[in-house]
């Protein structure tokens, strides 16, 4: 499990074989031509499983498919460290 940011774009672009990280029918709603940067991502098994961002107030996650429980746990475990680091820093 893994977050991404926006500016870490660069690693999934820059992926020789990057069909295998980022699913080919979600790769619009990574990648724009009208932003510098991608959208902020998670990684699940090394793929890009969805998007997030953070509201203010906490991180939400927008899963490309459904999550099996067990995933979906973890990813919003990984969504509340991360907010509390926005947070609190």
């Amino acid at each position: 499990m893994r977050f991404l940011s926006n500016f870490d774009g660069a690693l999934l672009l820059g992926h020789a074989t990057r069909a295998r990280l980022v699913p080919p029918e979600h790769r619009h709603e990574v990648f724009h031509v009208r932003k510098p940067q991608s959208a902020p991502t998670f990684l699940v098994d090394g793929r890009v499983a969805g998007t997030w961002r953070f509201t203010g107030e906490r991180v939400e996650t927008t899963p490309f498919e459904p999550l099996p429980a067990r995933v979906r746990d973890e990813v919003d475990a990984e969504a509340e460290r991360l907010t509390a680091f926005h947070l609190h820093g």
